[in-house]
C-alpha cells in the first residue's frame, strides 16, 4: 500500500464555498432505500442541517469523543477520518516536530497488531486512500473503505487511540524517518528554508515560531519516553473528533462507536493556551542564498484567528488580490513579465497568523521590484473602495474554487474534520463562510487598511548563491 506520512504548512482543501452550492448527491434518503428504512436515528444523535437535504448528524460520548456522521448513498462505500486536536502549536521548546514524528508512530504496533499488521489489515479490506497529516493546529488520518468494512476500521482506530506500544526502537527508527523527511522537504528545498525563515521571523513568542517538521537538534535529542508522555496526553477521545461520510446508517456508527470507543478513559489535562504574539512594529526582512535560477520573495501581514470577525472581509481580499487571471497581483506581476507565479496562502489557522505572498520572479527580475509592487498594490486596496463587480467576482472566485474541491466523501470529511479542529465546532465555522457573502467593498477596505501595515510585515528574499 503507497502511505505517505507528511506533516502540512498549507491546508489540503478550501475551507469557504457557497453555501447554495454544497456538494450534490449528499442524502439520507435516495438510493439503497431498504437500508435507509432501517437507520432510525439514535436519540443521542443531534441532527444539524446543511443544504439541499444534507444533514450532519452529531454524537457527543460521555467520555468526551465526539462523531460526526454524513449518509451518503452515492457510492457502497465511505470515507473514515480520525482528527485530533493537537499540532506543532502544542509542543515545548526542545521539542519540536513531536507531533508530526508522533504521526508517524502511530502506524507502528499496538496492543493487538503487530508492527506493520495494521497497514496490511487495511489493505485487505480494500482501504483506499490511506494516510496521516500534521498541522499546526490538528493531526488526522484518514482512509477509505467499502462500505462492509466499518467494524473493521472502528475496532482498528480505536485499538491504536489507547493501546499503541511505544518502545525505543520504533521511536528511533521513526525519527530516522523524519529526519530525511526533513532533509528533502526544508534543508535541501529553497521554499522550506525560506518558510521555515519566515515564521521564525514573524514569530517571536508563539509557537507558530518554530517548523511543523520541528528541528534536527530537537529531534535528536528526544526519545520514546517524551512520545509516550505525549501520547497520553494529547491521544485520548476527548481530544479527538470521528468524521464517517459515506454509505453508513449513523444509528450502526453510533452503536460501534459506543463498543470500541466509549470505554476509553478521558484525559485530563490543561489545553494549550499559547503566549500572545506581541504587535509587530517595525517591518522584518531577511535575504537567503539559496541553490535557485531566479528571485524568490515571501512577505508576509500578521492576521486575525480563523473565528475572528475580520476573517470572511479578508478572504474576499485575498481573492481579490490574488486568485485568478484576473486578480490584482496577476496583472500587476505576472501579466507584466515581472514574476511567473504568485500565491497566497489560506487564513484557516487556530491563533493569530500570517496572510503570505509567495512570488517567483521571472529571470534577471528582482524581488525587491515585485516587493514594491506588492505594496503599491496594498496602498491601492486601502485608499480606494473597490468596484461592486470586482467585489463579486472575488466572491463568486471563492465559490468555484471550493465548490469544484468537494465532490467525494473524503473531501467532505476533512472539510467538516478540518473545521471541528480549528473552530471548535464546525457550526461556527460554517457561520464565517455564510458571512463571505454579505461582505461589503467597505469591509474590504477597512481590512486592508487594518491589516496591510507596511510596519507589521516580515518579508524574506531568496537569491542566487
Amino acid at each position: 500500500m503507497n502511505r505517505i506520512l507528511s506533516f502540512s504548512c498549507m491546508r489540503p482543501f478550501i475551507f469557504f464555498f457557497s453555501i447554495g452550492l454544497f456538494l450534490t448527491g449528499c442524502s439520507t434518503g435516495g438510493q439503497h432505500k431498504k437500508k435507509s428504512d432501517s437507520c432510525a436515528l439514535k436519540k443521542e444523535g443531534q441532527v444539524i442541517p446543511l443544504i439541499s437535504g444534507i444533514q450532519v448528524i452529531r454524537f457527543v460520548f460521555e467520555n468526551g469523543l465526539r462523531l460526526l456522521v454524513v449518509e451518503n448513498r452515492s457510492s457502497p462505500t465511505f470515507a473514515y477520518q480520525s482528527w485530533f486536536r493537537v499540532g506543532s502549536r502544542d509542543e515545548e521548546p526542545g521539542r519540536t516536530g513531536l507531533a508530526h514524528l508522533f504521526e508517524h508512530m502511530m502506524f507502528k504496533e499496538t496492543k493487538n497488531l503487530k508492527d506493520g499488521e495494521f497497514d496490511r489489515l487495511l489493505e485487505s479490506a480494500g482501504a483506499q486512500g490511506e494516510n496521516a497529516f500534521t498541522s499546526r493546529d490538528y493531526t488526522a488520518y484518514i482512509q477509505e473503505l467499502p462500505q462492509d468494512q466499518l467494524e473493521l476500521i472502528v475496532r482498528a482506530e480505536s485499538d491504536r487511540m489507547h493501546h499503541l506500544v511505544i518502545n525505543q526502537h520504533a521511536f528511533e527508527t521513526e525519527r530516522e524517518v523524519v529526519q530525511n523527511e526533513r532533509r528533502f522537504r526544508t534543508e535541501n528545498s529553497p521554499d522550506g528554508l525560506m518558510n521555515q525563515e519566515l515564521f521564525e521571523l514573524a514569530f517571536t513568542k508563539h509557537p507558530y515560531h518554530w517548523p511543523i517538521i520541528g528541528y534536527e537538534k530537537d529531534l535528536n535529542q528526544m526519545n520514546s519516553e517524551d512520545a509516550r508522555l505525549f501520547y497520553l496526553k494529547h491521544y485520548s477521545p476527548n481530544h479527538a473528533t470521528i468524521v464517517v461520510v459515506g454509505d453508513v446508517c449513523a444509528s450502526q456508527v453510533y452503536s460501534l462507536a459506543q463498543k470500541y470507543y466509549g470505554t476509553l478513559p478521558p484525559q485530563n489535562f490543561t489545553p494549550s493556551n499559547p503566549l500572545n504574539e506581541p504587535i509587530q512594529t517595525n517591518p522584518r526582512k531577511k535575504q537567503l542564498k539559496l541553490n535557485i535560477q531566479v528571485e524568490k520573495l515571501l512577505v508576509a501581514y500578521p492576521i486575525p484567528a480563523f473565528t475572528h470577525p475580520d476573517i470572511p472581509a479578508l478572504q474576499v481580499l485575498r481573492s481579490l488580490v490574488g486568485l485568478g487571471k484576473s486578480s490584482r497581483l496577476n496583472q500587476a506581476l505576472i501579466e507584466t513579465g515581472v514574476a511567473s507565479s504568485v500565491d497566497l496562502s489560506e487564513l484557516d489557522d487556530k491563533d493569530p497568523s500570517l496572510l503570505i505572498i509567495a512570488v517567483d520572479l521571472q529571470h534577471q527580475k528582482r524581488a525587491t521590484q515585485a516587493e514594491s509592487i506588492i505594496l503599491k498594490e496594498f496602498d491601492r486596496l486601502a485608499k480606494n473602495s473597490v468596484s461592486q463587480h470586482e467585489l463579486e467576482r472575488a466572491k463568486n472566485k471563492i465559490n468555484f474554487d471550493t465548490y469544484s474541491g468537494l465532490g467525494s466523501n473524503f473531501q467532505l470529511a476533512q472539510f467538516l474534520g478540518s473545521l471541528e479542529s480549528i473552530a471548535g465546532d464546525f457550526v461556527v465555522g460554517m457561520r464565517q463562510i455564510e458571512k463571505i457573502q454579505s461582505v461589503t467593498a467597505q469591509e474590504v477596505q477597512a481590512v486592508a487598511q487594518r491589516y496591510l501595515n507596511l510596519k507589521g510585515r516580515t518579508v524574506i528574499i531568496g537569491v542566487p548563491k
